[in-house]
């Protein structure tokens, strides 16, 4: 490992000097500019092409109502994709995930910056490689309209910022470097609940190391930790006006323990999500690093596994006492634990260099192959065609499809003639629902669980006397689906109409059914605005 005066000069590993290295580019800065910016294209090229996710119409569809927070997520990160989309007056797939491609690429620039000061190039490289290609950092964090690239970003900013000072330099304006880590932070905390926990980690920095406990008699810390402390502001005040409902909500999907105290399989089944967010052998690789770094690692090595380990100690202990947790809820853990799998490859590099070099390129092709794989059976259904006549799998294929039907159809035309709005049984079927048919077409989400679409403006729904009941159905077995469809209805609309089914297809194949039903209210009113959350809801 490196000494004190290792580090700040750049690492003791050499870029290693055999025929593979020497086909590339001469230095590790070289070589990671070329590797960011080529999957930088293919990454556009994919946000060009996938349909958005249900989260991320949900994202783009209720931020139409601007708002300081939201039911499930701080504002940042549903603000992106609205900037983008009020700006250039589309909602078009690729426009609103623009942002978060581009700060995906930026973090990269980030975890360089950050692990070269730390380890030197060689470990920078190797480090902005991995994550390059970590299929979760790849797809979701460096792609889709989700919280997590935002949250990684300005995490990775913060600590760029800090580190000067928390490794023991004393660098020129520090005082201004702990302001504007402040700012970083608070943008954190204004995209993601997990930057929390990077608080805390921050704390532990601050309190548990020597240059940590030294920065903590001066105002820089001090002043960052009230400046980040705003990034919490519009949270807690739309909390207070909605009854702390998001908090609540988040902390309810974290102790849902369904009546067992243990739930070692969903432990089981969140690590193996985790390795396959990372890449199975560098997932290894990283937790043998923070084991190896909490016990015998130097103090650069500590200041990482401290703002690793908790997040992803804290929630395997989630998943271990959980019924229902995510693998992906500890990436912004393992995001600071490429700086150490940066410097064991750095190492590694120097004994055998053409087996880590293509380890990297098999890893790469991989990845790189199933992310166009996900985006050719999306758009064209390549994948199941040649097996079956209609697709089998309803619950991905109607997530993960446009719902071009509707507009294919002329459904969404005769909604529109009709001066009428949409009911929809839950918040996913009405975010890809409001998605497709435009901001135009006010949406209602049946009581049971409609997420922030029952706090969005209701003043659209004022005067609309005719609506439409749109649910996506299975194949097998119609008419008890369409039977279930109905009575989730549960007397607030009463169908007056007859019922039509529309096929959503994917170059001609089928991929699910979707039931339209005219309604009326069985009120005489329609709902009020700002309603309250439906009983019941966590």
């Amino acid at each position: 490992m490196q000494s004190e005066e290792t580090w700040r000069g750049g690492g003791v590993a050499t870029w290693p000097s055999s025929g593979v290295a020497r086909s590339f580019p001469a230095s590790p800065d070289s070589q990671m500019v070329l590797l960011v910016a080529a999957f930088l294209i293919f990454r556009i090229g994919l946000a060009s092409v996938i349909p958005l996710s249900i989260d991320e119409a949900y994202a783009v569809v209720v931020s139409r109502s601007h708002s300081l927070s939201y039911f499930d997520h701080p504002p940042l990160g549903f603000a992106l994709a609205r900037f983008m989309a009020d700006m250039s007056g589309c909602e078009c797939r690729l426009v609103v995930r623009l942002p978060y491609v581009l700060l995906g690429s930026a973090s990269a620039l980030l975890l360089f910056a950050l692990t070269r000061y730390a380890y030197g190039a060689v470990a920078a490289f190797w480090a902005v490689a991995w994550y390059t290609i970590a299929p979760f950092f790849l797809i979701s964090a460096g792609h889709f309209v989700v919280p997590d690239g935002p949250l990684d970003f300005f995490l990775l900013a913060a600590a760029c910022l800090a580190a000067p000072m928390l490794l023991g330099s004393e660098p020129r304006f520090a005082f201004l470097r702990w302001c504007a880590a402040g700012v970083a932070l608070g943008l954190a905390l204004m995209s993601k609940y997990q930057a929390g926990i990077f608080c805390i980690s921050a704390l532990l920095v601050l309190l548990l190391t020597k240059p940590g406990r030294g920065q903590l008699r001066t105002a820089g810390p001090w002043v960052a930790g009230a400046v980040a402390a705003l990034g919490l502001l519009p949270v807690v005040l739309w909390n207070m006006d909605h009854g702390w409902i998001s908090l609540a909500f988040q902390s309810g999907r974290g102790t849902a323990n369904e009546g067992h105290l243990l739930h070692p399989g969903n432990l089981a089944t969140t690590l193996l999500g985790q390795a396959a967010y990372l890449w199975p052998p560098i997932w290894l690789v990283a937790m043998a690093c923070l084991w190896r770094g909490a016990r015998v690692g130097t103090p650069i090595d500590r200041f990482f596994v401290l703002f690793s380990a908790l997040p992803i100690v804290f929630f395997d202990v989630i998943a271990l006492f959980s019924a229902h947790s995510l693998p992906h809820w500890s990436m912004s853990g393992f995001l600071f634990a490429f700086p150490l799998v940066g410097q064991w490859c750095s190492v590694y590099s120097t004994r055998r260099p053409t087996r880590l070099f293509a380890s990297f390129v098999i890893a790469a092709g991989v990845v790189s192959l199933l992310a166009v794989g996900f985006a050719v059976q999306t758009t064209t259904g390549a994948l199941t065609r040649p097996f079956f006549q209609r697709a089998s799998k309803f619950d991905v294929n109607w997530q993960l499809v446009d719902w071009s039907a509707l507009t294919d159809s002329k459904i969404a035309d005769e909604i529109r003639h009709a001066n009428g709005y949409v009911v929809a049984s839950n918040w996913m079927q009405a975010a890809k629902l409001a998605y497709e048919l435009g901001p135009d077409i006010p949406i209602e989400v049946l009581p049971g669980d409609p997420r922030h679409f029952q706090f969005m403006d209701k003043s659209p729904l004022a005067g609309r006397n005719t609506g439409f009941f749109i649910a996506a159905l299975n194949f097998s077995d119609e008419a008890a689906h369409e039977k279930d469809a109905r009575d989730s209805l549960g007397g607030l609309f009463a169908v007056n109409g007859d019922a039509r089914h529309v096929v959503q297809q994917v170059y001609g194949f089928p991929v699910f059914d979707m039931l339209v039903l005219p309604v009326k209210r069985a009120q005489a009113q329609p709902p009020k605005v700002n309603m309250q959350p439906a009983a019941g809801l966590p």
